[in-house]
């Protein structure tokens, strides 16, 4: 990682940066003002609310006559990148539609302003003028109206019967978030499940943990989730909840998880971000973009990032370390050749390990005396020393690179073919604390079993289209998509777990390191290869009086090798099977959909585990089904998404097996989820921007085969869920927001029998977001105190055994206290 800059520690590990930023904040603020480009970009539209591509928009100042010019891009979008401050006339034209006029709009110094337009067929008028909107104001907030283009099509979010949601790259900025943990709080539809980690991660959504490499992709192509993932080097993070495999291939019915690298711009930009968290972990992040060339055939992005310091325990530690490179040609206006490489190291040592407590009444009780009931106490002070230790935690290095062809064929078809190859290394020895009574007693352990490297070969083709013929207008989506995923296991694996003492919740212990060191990703050998292909066919049909229908199916071939440490294949399958949609829409309106959706979702079976008759084999592919109808809304003020669902996906378990006492591993019942949801984003009275969602969801049990399990809700998922994320635009004072922040996590049930529960938890951040020029350059302070009144809880509680067998403990982890995060952005 020799690329990386060389940063001295001292000026991360001291509250000298804090002091600086402030000093830099007063300076700001009475620096008197230079004039700073700004950028003005936008989406355009016709009736029907379909993206127009080849639409030329031409910007022309008022007092200086000044004019600037640009073309729609096939998503419908335009960008100014570099507009000195000062009032603009708007136009945009294109044939068939009449030409749209914006006669002043007001361009701040140092703003990324968003105005989108909406044609209108070309008539009696040959011109329609747009007025009204408060200058510099964004109505949409963060709302995205458009995914990435890929397999979904090329239609607006408004007209996909799925809930899909998305966090934009200024939303991304604008709240400091730097790992998939910050991002997903932004998302209130989603939640997440702790692996090894803050930083290792299953997200979730509609309360079903997604696998490691189905439910994530980058650009598309599937990658494995459960390593560090640095948000910095992602233009945006999309969302499809509940059951994607129809357009995807086989996944979990979690959703999809889409991250969408960030690429070349049109023109040069430069920032330099300064930031401290937790009062002395120091980040320096360069993020520089543009094109080269008379004809701007070449691009570049890059982003590099060092970050060091003391997290809120003392004698904890984080580093991060990031390089980015992305890359692209046009040898031709219709093609591009895109190319990124990046390498990712995070060490995190020191942060406070996980608890383990229960199950209910273990075997080794008696009828007379039975075991005690486990109970989680309440959330203990993270910032106290002995619930992690100094030398223990994860270090993780990410590697991924991806080539990717892109071709228009016309400005309605499209095409894309690529591959993406990703490695990532583990060497995980977090503490695990295994609470032993409800008087706080435990036991601390460092597990050492964790898989030490993943490696995924991923693989997407597409074609999109639109066509109209006989009065109707076809989204069509022709798609191959599947990898590979490799896992890796020790050739002589360590002990499960290295024992190092006992403690009280009252009274952590700092241990003593034990005295052999653990291995470090070395004499691996591959154990698992999981293969998949699919062929994905999709097509939106639009009637002409407000109907359409969305037909979608995925045909897929799943393949499972395991392996010994001699790599000779002991065990394995091969599956093939469809995985359908149907949905039924109406418009009531141009900006409104009302949708039903049914989805039919394969997924990949689990492995049995050791001690069966069926050890280490793949059990068949399961099928969940889905069945959901919202309502949404692309209007301004407020975007709005709802949705009521049901979800149903079977599960597997260790049963008796024949009259010897031998067990197998096989399906054994189903989950039934349900729920309600609701999304919405925009900015009401000029200068209130909100950003927020509610979930009520019931996720149970059924079928589980043990009496005091049946039927109960599954552990640890809230009733109901939210975050509301807010920016006030202070009067009077320009480029002063004052941003907010508010989540409630609801009750959870804390055993598999729902005796016991863990109360539910509010949490506020406050912070500002300031932008001055300084030195001719825009210069932005963002400051946030996260969890302000420094609330304590488990950030999240999971089943070890997801029907109470017995067979295995539940997990929590705790949640980080009150934390500073401040930046000082530079752009240049």
């Amino acid at each position: 990682m020799s690329r990386y800059a060389v940063v001295p520690l001292s000026l991360f590990r001291s509250s000298r940066i804090l002091l600086t930023l402030c000093l830099s904040f007063l300076l700001l603020a009475s620096a008197q003002a230079f004039a700073q480009s700004s950028q003005l970009s936008g989406t355009i539209k016709d009736p029907d609310q379909s993206v127009v591509a080849n639409a030329t928009v031409t910007l022309e100042n008022i007092q200086t006559s000044n004019t600037l010019q640009a073309t729609t891009n096939q998503t419908g979008q335009y960008t100014f990148a570099s507009v000195p401050p000062g009032t603009y006339r708007l136009e945009a034209k294109r044939s068939g539609f009449a030409t749209i006029v914006v006669p002043a709009l007001a361009i701040y110094a140092g703003q990324n302003m968003t105005r989108d337009l909406s044609f209108s067929l070309a008539g009696a008028s040959t011109s329609v003028t747009v007025n009204g909107g408060s200058p510099g104001t964004t109505t949409d907030g963060y709302y995205v109206d458009n995914v990435d283009p890929g397999v979904l099509g090329s239609s607006p979010i408004v007209n996909q019967p799925y809930t899909i949601t998305v966090l934009p790259s200024e939303q991304i900025v604008n709240t400091q978030v730097k790992s998939l943990r910050d991002a997903l709080k932004y998302l209130p539809l989603v939640s997440f499940t702790e692996q090894q980690g803050s930083e290792i991660l299953r997200p979730a959504t509609r309360g079903v943990q997604g696998s490691i490499a189905q439910n994530t992709r980058m650009d598309g192509m599937a990658i494995a989730i459960t390593g560090a993932n640095p948000m910095e080097q992602y233009q945006e993070l999309q969302v499809e909840n509940g059951l994607g495999a129809a357009m995807y291939g086989p996944a979990n019915p979690s959703g999809m998880f889409d991250f969408i690298l960030k690429r070349p711009t049109e023109d040069r930009t430069t920032n330099i971000y300064l930031e401290q968290d937790s009062s002395s972990i120091g980040t320096i992040y360069g993020d520089a973009g543009g094109r080269l060339g008379p004809h701007k055939i070449f691009g570049y992005r890059s982003n590099l990032l060092f970050g060091d310091g003391t997290a809120y325990v003392d004698q904890s530690r984080l580093r991060r370390r990031l390089a980015e490179f992305a890359f692209d040609l046009r040898p031709t206006n219709k093609t591009t050749i895109d190319a990124h490489y990046s390498a990712y190291d995070l060490v995190q040592r020191g942060y406070p390990g996980w608890f383990t407590y229960g199950p209910n009444k273990k075997a080794t009780g008696t009828p007379q005396d039975p075991a005690p009931t486990l109970l989680l106490p309440n959330a203990p002070d993270p910032t106290r020393v002995g619930y992690g230790q100094a030398y223990a935690g994860v270090n993780l290095t990410t590697q991924s690179t991806s080539a990717r062809l892109l071709h228009d064929f016309s400005p309605n078809w499209h095409a894309m073919a690529g591959g993406l190859a990703q490695r990532l290394d583990r060497f995980i020895d977090t503490p695990v604390n295994n609470l032993t009574d409800n008087n706080g007693d435990y036991s601390t352990s460092l597990a050492t079993g964790f898989a030490p490297r993943f490696g995924v070969e991923s693989d997407l083709g597409y074609i999109t289209g639109l066509v109209s013929k006989w009065g109707l207008k076809q989204d069509v989506v022709v798609a191959s998509e599947g990898y590979r995923f490799n896992q890796y296991s020790y050739i002589s694996p360590s002990a499960a777990s290295v024992l190092l003492g006992t403690a009280n919740i009252a009274n952590p212990v700092i241990f003593a390191p034990p005295a052999a060191s653990l291995p470090k990703n070395v004499g691996l050998y591959q154990s698992a290869v999981v293969h998949q292909q699919g062929f994905t066919l999709g097509d939106l049909i639009s009637f002409p009086k407000r109907f359409s229908i969305r037909l979608a199916a995925s045909q897929d071939w799943i393949g499972v090798d395991n392996n010994n440490s001699s790599n000779v294949r002991t065990s394995g399958s091969n599956k093939n099977g469809i995985s359908p949609s149907a949905s039924v829409m109406y418009k009531p309106t141009a900006s409104t959909t009302a949708y039903a959706t049914y989805a039919s979702s394969l997924q990949q079976g689990d492995i049995a585990p050791g001690g069966t008759v069926n050890a280490n084999q793949a059990l068949a592919p399961y099928r969940s089904k889905e069945w959901e109808i919202g309502f949404k809304t692309d209007g301004q003020p407020i975007n709005i998404t709802t949705a009521l669902f049901r979800l149903e996906r079977p599960f597997a378990n260790t049963v008796a097996f024949g009259t010897t006492g031998q067990t197998i591993f096989e399906i054994v019942g189903q989950q039934v989820n349900f729920g309600a949801e609701i999304s919405a984003q925009g900015t009401l009275f000029h200068r209130l921007l909100i950003d927020g969602g509610f979930t009520a969801l019931n996720a149970r049990l059924n079928d589980t085969g043990v009496q005091a399990t049946d039927g109960k809700r599954f552990v640890g998922i809230p009733a109901y869920h939210s975050n509301l994320y807010s920016e006030y635009r202070v009067p009077g004072v320009a480029n002063l927001n004052i941003t907010g922040n508010w989540q409630f996590t609801g009750r959870r049930t804390q055993d598999d029998e729902n005796l016991h529960s863990t109360e539910g938890f509010n949490t506020f951040d406050l912070g500002f977001r300031y932008s001055r020029t300084l030195f001719s350059k825009l210069a932005t302070l963002r400051f946030t105190s996260n969890n302000i009144s420094n609330v304590r809880y488990y950030s999240t509680i999971a089943a070890g055994d997801i029907t109470g067998t017995n067979a295995s403990s539940n997990t929590a982890h705790l949640a980080p206290p009150r934390t500073i995060s401040t930046s000082l952005q530079f752009a240049f």
